[in-house]
């Protein structure tokens, strides 16, 4: 079957929930055209909005995408969502499973709550990165999450487990409170990190942290070898 493409027809300044697509279930393309969602207090048709072709809702691409479409993959199982365009709040939230590759900026509390699956981001975050939902005292549980430039502050707050790669620099109150999970940062690191840390690996290139810990000298870090062969074969990348 041909992937599901929706491409937004209009620029509004509407503020539009996209978690629906996380729902979808039916090859039936007069169907979803037909779909009924909310745009601000009004119910429109998906067809009044986006181009839409195609009938794997396993398999879904965005196309012209606006940084008005908030909470794409929230609550994700099992699907593979690609995103062309900058995008707005909610990336992934809660997302359960499968795989999200957006190529663009995504805003804030990307990847927030998120149990499991894989997102790669081809470009930046913004604040509350993988923080905590509202209402919920867990923030990332599960999964793997790259970032290719940056992230901003307040982010990465109560870590279970999981593996978070920055390509970039990271915002100032960040990795609060860390409870398990590995975190690799390639960039600058921003003021108050790691505050209230239970467990967990950090793997930094930022120097001028080395102030505020003990050299391990020979400590075997064999793992982090393991680690690495690990993290390139998913990225393709060193």
């Amino acid at each position: 079957m041909r992937p599901l493409v929706i491409k937004c027809k209009i620029k509004n300044n509407i503020r539009l929930d996209m978690s629906w697509l996380s729902d979808l279930n039916t090859a039936d393309l007069s169907a979803i055209k037909n779909k009924r969602i909310l745009l601000g207090n009004k119910r429109c048709k998906v067809s009044e909005l986006f181009t839409v072709s195609g009938e794997d809702t396993n398999n879904i691409k965005i196309l012209n995408a606006n940084q008005n479409l908030d909470n794409i993959g929230s609550c994700l199982n099992k699907k593979v969502l690609t995103i062309e365009g900058n995008i707005g709040r909610g990336l992934a939230k809660n997302m359960n499973s499968g795989t999200i590759v957006l190529n663009g900026n995504a805003s804030d509390a990307a990847c927030s709550g998120m149990k499991g699956g894989s997102v790669f981001i081809y470009g930046s975050t913004g604040d509350r990165f993988c923080c905590l939902p509202t209402g919920i005292n867990e923030g990332f549980s599960d999964g793997f999450v790259y970032v290719k430039n940056n992230v901003g502050s307040d982010s990465i707050i109560r870590m279970r487990r999981g593996n978070i790669v920055i390509g970039g620099d990271i915002g100032v109150n960040s990795c609060r409170e860390l409870i398990a999970g590995t975190v690799t940062i390639l960039g600058k690191i921003g003021k108050s990190f790691c505050q209230n840390a239970k467990r967990g690996t950090l793997i930094i290139k930022d120097k001028s942290l080395c102030k505020d810990y003990i050299k391990s000298n020979a400590t075997d870090l064999t793992f982090y070898n393991f680690y690495q062969i690990k993290i390139n074969s998913i990225l393709d990348k060193k």
